[in-house]
């Protein structure tokens, strides 16, 4: 079982009363001198790396719009009449061929800061950009067909698509060379690293998974070999000046406060100071959520959820969310339902049961619910009523039910689910009342995922593969409150966008 901690964070750093007048007229002026001497410009495009993926979409999109005017410029080049004809209606055509190409981008992951490549970057990039191309260009075909007045002849479609390609090639290419080089990485700087740290860095290589932030080393006031016990001594920084100036020394961005218990040795006068300076300083839990997408369920207090500036359950934030439930299911519905039809017939054919399948699953605040889904596995899969995990190469699925679990055709019929408002499409998996109840033993905070709607697809389907284990439900479930936290609007769109990756690389179905 997961420990626990209820230390207060207030109570726990140290500040010297009788050292205030010295921290305002000494510590204060220190920060502002430093600020001025350090590299501001080089500080700057390091502050905003968080942002590097917002600045990236634009400019592709500003790219993709760019791409059918080369096109024109080249297809007709030595005919001025042509090229003046094209270029009149060519703004509409140009925005619709970019948002088209730019949605499929969306959609296979290629602006998500916590994506997982297929087969290393450079490989996952490319194989995603050219799916990308290949699903745009189709999807134009269709819009074409539908909209002709937004069409572009075949040699512009043809060059555009050409263009679009190599353009955004080099912007990845400049992209990654930026972000997994040193200038644009935040450097982080960990203070009085415990043995929660100690076990991220060394047992979960937690370096090895962070794609905006470089550790440059740790600080520690306590002797080696008092708290620390297998990080690596080379890094060590010794504290032999203010706080402020080792920060500024080592160009540092963030400060993450790691220790174990926040109730001793840390001054509240030297975390003040940086922070005046400009330098974040934010605890482990804080930094390991910005940076992996998951929540650090080690050590989780109760405080992390009453004090949160997250949790949004406005009266619009259920509004917005129901009107894109219902919008989307109903959008899905109409476009997959032939194939749904032949879904069901193959599912019939197959072994002549039932095509769907009805189930007792936990919903939002512990109440139960039946969820319909194709029938993907034998009818006497749980002869003996007792619910299990599927595994892998499990010999109750059939033949049809494994293809339409690797697709995730079988989840279709939840569809109905959403409409019915018993389920969403965005939201934690929703699981049977057996295993919800196992897991609420062993795991601390479990029935926190039910504090909303369970959804279709979600941000731990997304993330982590399909779990048969408890260890994979603690993994899911570190995916499941980040998403409890920081759900939107837009982070639901993109969610549901980015399931048509997880469908077309097979991955996370059994």
């Amino acid at each position: 079982m997961l420990k626990t901690f209820d230390t207060d964070v207030s109570a726990g750093l140290r500040s010297d009363s009788s050292s205030a007048p010295t921290f305002a007229s000494g510590n204060l002026v220190l920060a502002n001198q430093l600020q001025m001497r350090s590299g501001l410009l080089e500080r700057l495009f390091r502050e905003q790396s968080m942002r590097w993926f917002a600045v990236l979409a634009a400019t592709e999109l500003c790219l993709l719009l760019l791409a059918p005017w080369l096109a024109a410029q080249v297809r007709f080049y030595g005919d001025p009449e042509a090229l003046h004809a094209a270029l009149e209606v060519l703004p509409v055509r140009s925005a619709a061929f970019a948002s088209v190409v730019w949605i499929c981008m969306i959609a296979l992951g290629m602006y998500q800061r916590h994506g997982r490549e297929v087969s290393g970057v450079v490989i996952g990039t490319l194989t995603r950009l050219v799916l990308a191309m290949v699903g745009g260009a189709l999807a134009l075909m269709a819009l074409y067909f539908m909209m002709p007045a937004v069409e572009v002849g075949r040699g512009v479609f043809t060059l555009s698509l050409g263009f679009a390609f190599m353009l955004l090639v080099a912007s990845r290419l400049l992209f990654s060379s930026l972000t997994h080089g040193r200038r644009l990485r935040r450097r982080a700087l960990f203070l009085e690293p415990g043995r929660k740290a100690d076990a991220l860095l060394i047992n979960d290589r937690l370096e090895d998974n962070l794609r905006s932030a470089k550790i440059v080393g740790y600080v520690a006031t306590q002797p080696p070999g008092s708290g620390q016990t297998g990080l690596d001594p080379a890094r060590r920084i010794p504290l032999n000046v203010p706080l402020v100036n080792l920060a500024f020394n080592h160009r540092i961005d963030d400060i993450v406060v790691a220790s174990d218990d926040l109730r001793g040795g840390l001054s509240m006068d030297s975390l003040m100071a940086c922070r005046l300076a400009g330098i974040n300083v934010l605890r482990l839990d804080t930094f390991y959520e910005r940076e992996m997408g998951r929540v650090l369920l080690e050590g989780l207090r109760p405080s992390w959820f009453v004090f949160t500036g997250k949790f949004d359950r406005s009266v619009l934030r259920r509004f917005n969310k129901r009107v894109f439930d219902l919008l989307a299911a109903t959008l899905i519905l109409t476009l997959t339902w032939p194939l749904m039809l032949l879904v069901a017939m193959a599912i019939r054919l197959e072994d002549r049961g039932p095509a769907l399948y009805w189930q007792t699953r936990v919903g939002e605040g512990g109440s139960e619910f039946t969820l319909v889904k194709f029938r993907s596995m034998r009818n006497d899969a749980e002869r003996d009523g007792i619910a299990r995990w599927a595994s892998a190469d499990d010999d109750r699925v059939t033949r049809i039910g494994r293809i339409i679990r690797k697709l995730r055709l079988d989840e279709l019929p939840q569809l109905f689910n959403v409409l019915r408002g018993e389920m969403s499409m965005v939201g934690p998996r929703p699981e049977r009342p057996q295993i919800v109840s196992d897991l609420k033993q062993q795991i601390p905070y479990y029935e926190l995922r039910h504090s909303l709607s369970p959804g279709v697809t979600g941000w731990a389907q997304l993330r982590y593969p399909y779990g048969a284990s408890v260890a994979d439900a603690v993994e899911k479930l570190r995916y499941d409150l980040y998403y409890v936290k920081k759900q939107s609007l837009l982070f639901d769109l993109q969610i549901l966008l980015q399931t048509v990756e997880v469908v077309l690389f097979r991955r996370g179905g059994r």
